[in-house]
């Protein structure tokens, strides 16, 4: 690439009907200025542009850095998710094992009890039938005892005299 001072250094060579001298070399000094300012330009844009080039490959690294750490909560997260829902199933399990259990400890004793209560009831039942027969009997005592012909005999019996005691000896 050719620079401000190639320009202004260029030599013409000079011919009978040639260019005016003096309009060649400032229409090269103008041209040198503009080529030298371009050239600062252009050289400030490619300095711009490397730093816009490392902060972009800057933040694209930061960009794929949120997006992986992203993605990691992601699955860290469903992980988190599936192993709650896993411990709320073995629980749910456990709860329903322990009322199982409970239920059956319940309805054994309720057989426990009712099979009680059979035993009980009979026992009552035979110590009611038991009463009923001696009330029955005390009433036919209390009959017996009361009766016209067991008071006929005592009266009878008190009418006697006295039988002496008479001893046989063989």
């Amino acid at each position: 690439m050719i620079t401000g001072i190639e320009i202004r250094n260029q030599q013409f060579k000079k011919s009978l009907f040639g260019y005016r001298r003096s309009a060649v070399e400032d229409f090269n000094q103008m041209v040198a200025q503009d080529f030298e300012s371009l050239y600062s330009q252009n050289a400030v844009m490619k300095d711009r542009l490397q730093r816009l080039e490392a902060d972009l490959a800057r933040y694209k690294g930061m960009e794929d850095t949120m997006n992986n750490s992203i993605i990691l909560a992601q699955q860290t997260a469903e992980g988190i998710r599936q192993n709650a829902q896993k411990e709320a199933e073995l629980l749910l399990e456990d709860y329903k094992r322990g009322v199982a259990g409970m239920m059956q400890n319940y309805q054994e004793m309720l057989r426990h009890l009712n099979r009680i209560s059979v035993e009980l009831k009979s026992q009552l039942q035979s110590e009611l039938d038991l009463i009923e027969k001696n009330t029955r009997r005390t009433e036919e005592l209390q009959d017996f005892f009361y009766s016209r012909e067991l008071k006929s005999i005592l009266e009878g019996l008190e009418k006697i005299e006295e039988i002496p005691y008479v001893t046989e000896h063989k």
